[in-house]
Order: structure tokens, then sequence, then C-alpha cells
């Protein structure tokens, strides 16, 4: 580790000293550790000599600012004393590059996932089963209602007492002594019998045609279309409408998943580009200031983490502000680079890459 106070400063703190009896960079120096760090490390160290001993340094500066002139207004204003610590290279370098690398794989994660969904949206969208279903249960329909034989399958059930079974349960109904007993009752003439019963077979023969299910009481149009177009409380104009509002429904539901899917691949790539800019790290510097008053104790004013970024041939800087309370100031005290700077390294990083 290096302590580094620099000649100039050395100088402006003698003629500060010369002036007002004591360097503000002194003062700062000169004081005790917060009373959470004394209680823990019982130590009889100033706050100077406990800064500059951080094994987290590999360089310690220490500078003093007096922007103040002899006009009686500006004599009031406090001086500012800076520490700077610059942090293990070490140990920053290796934070960042896995930070970094973590960085990358994750959404190189996400971009393979977003275009595994992409894919499989689309596959559901030309093959998944619903889809298929419905466009059947509308061929049914359509079959059924322009011969006639669907009005005339409703009709003949609309009142009997099959009119809650399904399918093979009214043909079992009407094949019966009792179904053939209500379809002479009902139906008056034999060409009605037999349009009734020829109406039956061919709502029978289409939808055994169709393979579509008809053990089920569900009456919704997505989940179980085919009886949605036998329900006999429904007219052809609400069928057509049922029918027609479920495929759109579910052509949107392919539709949101498949934007969904190519949003999140979008975003993937971008963070990648970003990732992928040439962005090196050259230092991080932790820089705590003191206002020091004219009269009175000192105060930490900022306590901030610097990050010296190259981006290609560009140098920039990232500045992340950190704790200032007693706490904040045991973390920094206790030497090593804490979970605090690791968290404000990360989010200076992101902010690099937002």
């Amino acid at each position: 580790m290096q302590i580094n106070i620099t000649p100039f400063l050395v100088v402006s703190a003698l003629l500060l000293t010369a002036c007002d009896n004591n360097s503000h960079l002194t003062i700062v120096r000169s004081l005790p550790l917060p009373a959470l760090v004394t209680a823990s490390a019982n130590t009889k160290m100033t706050l100077g000599e406990a800064l500059d001993k951080r094994p987290a340094c590999d360089k310690t500066v220490w500078s003093q600012m007096d922007t103040r002139d002899n006009s009686s207004a500006a004599s009031t204003q406090p001086a500012t004393v800076e520490y700077q610590c610059t942090l293990s290279a070490t140990q920053t370098q290796a934070l960042f590059s896995s930070q970094w690398t973590d960085w990358v794989e994750r959404h190189q994660r996400r971009l393979a996932d977003s275009e595994k969904l992409k894919i499989a949206a689309l596959d559901k969208k030309t093959s998944e089963h619903p889809r298929q279903t419905l466009s059947t249960a509308r061929w049914v329909f359509e079959e059924l209602q322009s011969s006639g034989d669907l009005a005339r399958y409703k009709a003949l059930i609309k009142d009997s007492p099959a009119r809650t079974l399904r399918l093979d349960a009214v043909n079992a109904y009407f094949a019966s002594p009792e179904g053939q007993a209500y379809l002479s009752t009902t139906q008056k003439t034999k060409s009605r019998v037999t349009a009734a019963k020829a109406a039956l077979k061919a709502v029978t023969q289409v939808v055994a045609a169709s393979g579509l299910a008809t053990d089920t009481h569900n009456l919704d149009a997505c989940q179980a279309p085919i009886l949605f177009v036998l329900a006999i409380v429904l007219t052809p104009e609400e069928v057509a409408l049922g029918l027609s509002e479920c495929e759109s429904t579910v052509d949107q539901r392919y539709q949101t998943d498949i934007a969904s899917a190519e949003r999140q691949a979008d975003v993937a790539r971008a963070m990648l580009d970003k990732l992928k800019q040439p962005i090196g790290l050259i230092d991080v510097k932790e820089i705590i200031t003191w206002a020091v008053p004219t009269n009175g104790t000192p105060q930490i004013a900022t306590h901030t983490l610097v990050l010296d970024i190259k981006v290609g041939e560009t140098p920039r800087q990232v500045t992340k502000a950190m704790g200032i309370t007693d706490s904040d100031l045991a973390v920094v005290l206790a030497g090593e680079i804490s979970g605090a700077h690791q968290n404000a390294l990360i989010s200076a990083m992101s902010d690099l890459v937002r």
C-alpha cells in the first residue's frame, strides 16, 4: 500500500497552519474514530491513520481545498478536505471481469431462451390442437347448417328427454322403445319421423368423421367447440359468432406469445451489443470529502465510488454515491472491499450499459 501526500498540498497545509493555527487537512486526519469502530476494535488510531492503513487501498491521497477569500461573507464558508483511496486493482479488476462475464452469459441464455419461446409459439400457431379443433368444428357447423340437418337435429331433441344428453346417449335414446314412442307421438307423420331420424344420423356421421370428442358437458366454444355447435339453445348466428370470437382469441394469444418472445430477444441482443463494446477498467477510487467549518466539527459531505473506464480509446468516468453515516464510515474503516463497495461497483457498471 502506498500513501501519497503531494508536496504542494503539504505546502498549502503549512500556509493554512500559519494563518489558522491548524490546517483543515490536519484537523480531519486528527479526528477520533467513530464510536462504532472504537467499540469493536478498541483502537487509539486517528481517523487519518486508520484510513491510510486500509488493506483495500493500493494508494491514498489527501488534499484540501479552501476557496475562501478575505471577505467576511466568504470566510464563513466551510473548507473541503478530500480523501482518495485507489482500491486494489487486483480485486476490482477481478470483480469487474467476473460481473461482465456473468452479464454476457446471462443475456446469451436469455437470447437463446427467447428464440426457443418464439419457435415454440410459431409451432403452436400452425399446429396446436385448439386451432385445428376450431377449424374442424367450423367445418362440421357449415356442413350440417348448409344441409339443414343441424336445424332438424336441434328441433328433434329440443323438447325431448334427450335434450341434455351427449350425442351417443341421444342416439341410444331414440333407438330405444321410449325414443321410438316419442318420435311417433311428436312427429305425427312417417315422413317427418324419417326426416328426423335422417337428421340424427347425418349429425352423428359428420361428428364421427370430424373426430371431435363429445364426452364433455363443457359448452365453451374454445374448449369444446363441437358441443357448442350442437347446443340447442344457440342460434346459427350465435354459433358462427362464438366460433369466430374463439378463433380470434386463439390467434391473438399466439401473436401475443410471439411478440413477447421477440421483445425479450431484442432486449437480450441490445444488451449483448453493449456488452461487446471494448470496455476496460482503468481503476476504481473511493472518495470521501469533509466540510470543515471555521468553527465546529468537520462533517462528511460526500462519499462516492468513481470508476475510470476506457471505452475503446475514449476515457469515461462513472460516479456512484455511497452512504455517509457513522455505520457507513465504519464499513470503510474495516479496511476491506465490502459488499457495499461491490454493490456500488456493479451499479456503476450497470450505468455503463443502461
